[in-house]
């Protein structure tokens, strides 16, 4: 029998965890029962092998919907696994999620552990390879303030442990978004408008302990691999599991996590796991005769149940109000459609960053030099901006020299 540990963050389970589209919801409790038909249903006579780490955000906000806790804690009661999780700033609390307690789920916080003669042992996980035991260093989200010091905590009881566990297999689990990812996330140009209006990026090289074999970091929800040179100028590679629920059209419509799993090797093969979300599609309408049969399709086509029922990202050939009111209506029951939503959004974003005065760009990235943590390369990149190079070579190339690529 194989062993595996799920990597999952950022379920953000609510009764509508999309602000401004209160009508789509449900879609993580989908992609958590998907997860929950995946792990390994074990008798109370036989030993579970599967674990389920959570890192942080698994629910939209510190007090949420009764049902949707009811909800959450039923799926999870459904199978036998261990299960531990840590906070997001969504939920951040110092009373921890009193929620996730029903499921015999064990909150990871290492500022309890820190102060406790009893130290990692909680979240000593045994795998039975051979005498090799799994360990798992987490710590609930906190400002940047504190990010490093905490770090170095950690740092300290892995050294520690060491000793002690020397063929441990050792997770570090965190909350934290990292700028050698956020700068792939959703649509590439509002990550970018959203890094310089000071996004909080906290993690970065010469950060992290050195000596894990795993990390994990949630809040980005992206679904991605990327790198991190540790404290000792070693290469650590890094999963970001993604988020099990969809909040904006820019995001992947996918639910996902990684998987470590183990069969009688040291290294666990690691892959991706895909979780049922809702179907997704995009259609460009390019013409009124292209308008006029999309209407006469969505009138005919069969009213749909919530879970089924896709969302439509429609580019309409041009804005007019009346067209979008008969496209609403003719979806109506049959599909969650969005009319040049994002694309709308993003210009006025620019127009408010990059419009007129101009100066606005100039003082904002002037900042941003004398400011970031970055490379000479990326602020001489940042100066030709100002210069009048072409903005998105510069900012993409400002990306790939501050994450030191």
């Amino acid at each position: 029998m194989s062993r595996r540990i799920f990597l999952t963050a950022d379920w953000h389970i609510a009764r509508s965890a999309w602000k401004n589209r209160p009508e789509i919801h449900g879609d993580a409790l989908n992609s958590l029962k998907h997860l929950m038909d995946i792990v390994t249903h074990t008798g109370d006579d036989k030993p579970n092998y599967d674990v389920i780490l959570g890192a942080g955000d698994l629910f939209d906000m510190k007090n949420p919907s009764s049902d949707a806790v009811v909800m959450a804690n039923k799926l999870l009661a459904s199978k036998n696994f261990r299960f531990a999780y840590i906070q997001g700033q969504h939920e951040r609390s110092d009373v921890g999620v009193p929620w996730m307690e029903l499921t015999k789920g064990t909150h990871a916080n290492f500022d309890k552990l820190r102060k406790s003669d009893e130290r990692f042992e909680r979240y000593h996980f045994t795998l039975d390879l051979g005498g090799m035991d799994i360990h798992v260093y987490a710590m609930d989200w906190c400002i940047s303030l504190h990010l490093q010091d905490r770090l170095d905590e950690i740092g300290a009881a892995l050294k520690r442990d060491k000793k002690k566990y020397p063929n441990a297999y050792n997770i570090l689990m965190l909350h934290q978004t990292c700028n050698a990812v956020m700068a792939g996330t959703g649509d590439a140009r509002a990550a970018k408008l959203e890094f310089f209006n000071f996004r909080a990026c906290e993690l970065n090289d010469g950060m992290i302990p050195h000596g894990f074999d795993c990390i994990v970091c949630g809040d980005t929800h992206q679904h991605a691999i990327f790198e991190l040179i540790d404290k000792e100028g070693y290469l650590n590679t890094c999963y970001s599991p993604g988020s099990l629920a969809m909040q904006t059209v820019a995001e992947t419509n996918t639910g996902q996590c990684f998987v470590l799993e183990w069969s009688n090797e040291w290294e666990p093969k690691i892959y991706s796991q895909t979780l049922y979300r809702r179907p997704y599609e995009e259609r460009n309408i390019e013409n009124p005769v292209e308008f006029d049969k999309t209407i006469r399709n969505w009138i005919k086509a069969p009213v749909t149940s919530h879970f089924d029922r896709p969302i439509i990202r429609f580019s309409l050939y041009e804005n007019d109000a009346d067209r979008k009111e008969q496209l609403i209506k003719a979806c109506e029951g049959k599909c969650f459609p969005f009319i040049d939503t994002v694309k709308n959004e993003v210009e006025e974003l620019e127009n408010e960053l990059f419009g007129s005065p101009t100066d606005t760009l100039d003082v904002l990235i002037s900042t941003a030099i004398n400011e970031a943590d970055a490379t000479i390369e990326a602020k001489q990149l940042l100066t030709d901006l100002i210069s009048g190079d072409s903005a998105d070579e510069v900012l993409d190339s400002y990306y790939k020299a501050m994450v030191k690529k």
